[in-house]
């Protein structure tokens, strides 16, 4: 049932009194003349009316206080946000770097320097302070990442996207996937080489727009918790982007196997 307006609930409230004090004078017999019941009219409305606009300053104060508060809270939210990417940004960098380490300890000189180079490309992307990118440079960069890690273990990739998407136009939270998708790298796919792959790929349902990553490596227990940092980053980013981004909720969905594993990431009425 919906709520009747305030002023329409006052308004009848008054007439509802009016019309039980007429009901009662005429019950006590009293001389109900047009002047009597305009001095009970002039005595209680006044009344009604300034109880009326009591309750009302009050109301406007608590939705002001409200109002202040949920904005104090998306801030500070905001601010844990760029903290948690201030995070991921280094631990991103470490691992790649190791990575070139591994190349150059193993003699790789030309794919060790080919890792340099994308890395060199990739780092710029990366420490741009961005909130938001474009679906197109998020698969970029996920591509320039994919082809670094390919001269090490040689696994086979594939970045695809509904033709019906513009990812020109289609902003997400920078760096959203590159930790998932890292994760498939180092614990799906390392250990297959040539046998390993990986596919990405931008969807859509209705307004809900669906980034899913898989890959066929060996699964994990997609309940228990991992020591990892950069899943534990980015669970808690997913849940920062909740609370500021609260009509458009981010889902994650993990299921594992011994085949594979599959990450769903759901961002709600984003399209």
């Amino acid at each position: 049932m919906k709520k009747l307006p305030l002023y329409l609930a006052y308004t009848l409230a008054i007439t509802s009194t009016l019309t039980v004090v007429g009901a009662l004078m005429k019950i006590l017999h009293l001389n109900a003349t047009f002047s009597t019941f305009f001095l009970a009219f002039s005595v209680i409305s006044p009344i009604l009316f300034i109880i009326l606009i009591i309750f009302m300053t009050i109301r406007l104060y608590k939705k002001t206080d409200e109002t202040k508060n949920a904005k104090l809270q998306k801030e500070i939210a905001k601010l844990q946000l760029n903290s948690v990417r201030s995070q991921l940004n280094p631990h991103f960098i470490f691992n790649a770097l190791a990575g070139i380490q591994n190349l150059m300890n193993k003699n790789e000189i030309d794919n060790a320097n080919k890792y340099l180079s994308k890395f060199a490309r990739l780092t710029r992307n990366v420490l741009d302070d961005k909130e938001l990118i474009s679906l197109a440079q998020e698969g970029k960069l996920l591509d320039d990442y994919l082809q670094m890690e390919q001269l090490r273990f040689g696994f086979k990739y594939k970045i695809n996207q509904e033709e019906d998407l513009d990812l020109e136009n289609i902003e997400i939270p920078s760096m959203l996937l590159q930790p998932f998708v890292e994760n498939a790298v180092k614990h799906g796919i390392s250990q297959k080489a040539a046998h390993g792959e990986i596919i990405i790929v931008f969807n859509k349902q209705a307004n809900d727009l669906v980034l899913k990553i898989t890959d066929n490596g060996n699964g994990f227990d997609t309940v228990k918790k991992y020591g990892g940092l950069g899943l534990q980053l980015s669970d808690n980013r997913i849940a920062l982007l909740n609370s500021i981004y609260r009509e458009n909720r981010f889902t994650l969905e993990k299921q594992s196997s011994s085949e594979g594993t599959t990450i769903n990431l759901i961002l709600t009425d984003w399209l």
